[in-house]
């Protein structure tokens, strides 16, 4: 076929969330390794019929030149609440999707077996794609992923347009071609955005391209990387890119709680969608809920994931409901000597619910209690001296204090550069001018709403590649030159987030893995084996025998994937201050 045909060179990816998201992902990632990225469109079903995404969905399939419909184990058999089988719901999208394809004769539509599925039979699909059965299908196996993988993009190319297929040798052609003649001006183009694409080219050239080339499917999906990447490369098409993406994941996002009555769903939506259309709506949403539900009772709802605030200046918080946990780390966690501070792991009993911060206590709230107590916060603060270098030249530089910790922060983003006798300072403030019981979390109290459940090293599992949607850490997105997880980019070149930027743990609690360490009551001891039975037995504070240095928790910004596991701990003195250490706050719940 001529190299100047019709074809659009796209890739639509089909699936069905609760079958093959993993396994759709992975096919992304290794398309996206040898084709234009902008050329592959993943689909996410569940989109409620009538959304306008439904419309743009179909136009996305009638653009495409191979349609690819990846089939799990249970592509047939997931259900909607009424028991019916989805794929026999006219409305699933899917199932429109692939009928879509089909009806045009011009897309190339491959099945894609996976985890050992069975090819559907023609009996067990509906008229409209009844079709599908008769199509020449792919199996991906786990055992051999990328020998399967790489007879699927053969495949694939082999009906994509020649400028698609060969654009190694168009690239080079090019090159060749600019030696002689407008090399300059096309270089120039390329790097202000002026020409959008350039047949691969821009990849080497336009700094945005060299990085959305980079990102992985979990970065594209992290709103926080997205973003920062927008307001980084606005007027580049890499930046209208991300921006499409955004747009796809909130709009996906909300219309999954639309209808919700459930406020704490609406919360989390607006502390990770804040700057959205949808957040507007969602604001309105919460305002409503909350005049419906006025007048019903006089008395703060504490029961087990709660939300409340004591007054309209005061840390949100969340009931923690009593539990068991093991405390400490697995000796696989463990990369370093200094990790041995987390052993031997004991078995902890949290016999009271108490209630903690949903977030680090931000500026804001912390700025309330320093302009009303009058608190000297002093004007050095313990940072990184020359932030390009790899970490390690720490110390108190002048002139920083929680205002002006040395890097850019709101009022919604943690306090720092807060000593341990800041922290109960302001607990003993707090606790003054509510008259509840304010206080620093202890440490076993940190670790077991930190985990929320979970013993693997992470709130979410051991999955590094997933961290940077839960917490901002040294990633990709900081400087080279750090130690940072190449897995992902969190959206944060350098210093904190905005409180709530990231995904919350099963208890609700944001930023439990890095943004900034967070005090907790206990005294630094350097094991776990002489933990006393009232730690163990109600996760009380270990403050015997004596308190050289305190207890910091979570991990900060500057920290790699394993500074920010549940279990990492780290000593430090009570009244030093660091602009990578905050805390959340605690309160004792009266029993019912």
């Amino acid at each position: 076929m001529r190299w100047w045909t019709a074809r659009k060179g796209n890739v639509f990816i089909n699936y069905r969330r609760e079958d093959s998201a993993a396994w759709a992902g992975r096919i992304h990632d290794r398309l996206v390794r040898s084709l234009p990225t902008r050329r592959i469109f993943i689909d996410v079903d569940n989109i409620p019929e009538g959304e306008p995404f439904a419309e743009l969905l179909d136009q996305k399939v009638a653009q495409c030149d191979v349609f690819l419909a990846v089939i799990g184990p249970d592509w047939l058999d997931v259900h909607d609440q009424s028991g019916n089988r989805r794929i026999d719901n006219s409305a699933d999208f899917v199932r429109i999707e692939i009928a879509s394809a089909l009806k045009r004769k011009n897309i190339l539509v491959i099945p894609v077996v996976v985890g050992g599925a069975k090819m559907p039979s023609a009996n067990e699909l509906p008229d409209d794609i009844r079709e599908l059965a008769g199509r020449n299908a792919l199996e991906i196996h786990s055992n051999r992923f990328h020998q399967d993988a790489d007879r699927l993009l053969k495949r694939v190319r082999s009906a994509l347009p020649f400028y698609v297929r060969r654009r190694r040798a168009i690239r080079y052609a090019l090159t060749s071609l600019t030696l002689f003649s407008g090399a300059a001006a096309f270089y120039t183009a390329v790097f202000t955005s002026k020409l959008d694409t350039a047949f691969g080219l821009e990849r080497f050239i336009r700094p945005s391209a060299i990085e959305w080339e980079t990102l992985t499917y979990q970065d594209k999906t992290n709103p926080a990387y997205l973003r920062d990447f927008i307001d980084r490369q606005t007027a580049t098409p890499e930046g209208r890119e991300a921006a499409y993406w955004l747009s796809f994941i909130t709009e996906r996002a909300w219309s999954k709680i639309e209808d919700t009555a459930d406020t704490n769903k609406i919360a989390d939506f607006l502390a990770t969608f804040r700057n959205s259309d949808q957040a507007k709506l969602a604001s309105s949403r919460q305002e409503q809920l909350h005049a419906n539900a006025e007048g019903r009772s006089g008395q703060t709802d504490l029961s087990p994931l709660a939300r409340f605030r004591d007054c309209a200046e005061c840390p949100e918080m969340i009931v923690i409901p009593p539990g068991q946990f093991t405390m400490g780390s697995l000796d696989s966690e463990k990369f370093q000597l200094q990790d041995d501070d987390e052993s031997p792991r004991q078995p902890i009993t949290i016999a009271k619910r108490f209630a903690v911060g949903r977030f680090e206590v931000t500026l804001g709230e912390f700025k309330v209690f320093v302009n009303q107590t009058g608190r000297s916060m002093g004007d050095e603060c313990i940072g990184i001296f020359d932030p390009v270098q790899r970490p390690g030249s720490w110390g108190e530089i002048p002139q920083r204090n929680f205002i002006n910790a040395g890097f850019v922060q709101g009022d919604d983003h943690p306090a720092v550069c807060v000593s341990w006798d800041d922290a109960t300072a302001y607990a003993r403030w707090l606790s003054k001018r509510t008259g509840a019981e304010y206080r620093l979390p202890t440490e076993a109290e940190w670790e077991y709403a930190a985990r929320a459940g979970s013993q693997e090293s992470y709130s979410f599992g051991d999955d590094e590649s997933l961290l940077c949607q839960f917490g901002n850490g040294a990633d990709r997105s900081l400087n080279a030159a750090w130690d940072a997880n190449r897995w992902c980019a969190d959206g944060k070149p350098f210093g904190s987030a905005a409180v709530g930027s990231y995904k919350p743990n099963l208890f609700g609690l944001r930023d439990s893995h890095g943004n900034v360490h967070e005090w907790v009551a206990d005294c630094y001891h350097n094991s776990y084996a002489d933990m006393p039975d009232e730690t163990k037995k109600a996760g009380a504070a270990w403050v015997s025998p004596s308190c050289i240095a305190r207890v910091i928790r979570g991990g900060c910004w500057a920290y790699p994937a394993v500074g920010l596991r549940s279990a990492s701990r780290e000593p430090w003195e009570q009244f030093k201050r660091s602009y990578c250490v905050g805390f959340r706050i605690a309160r004792t719940l009266e029993e019912r």
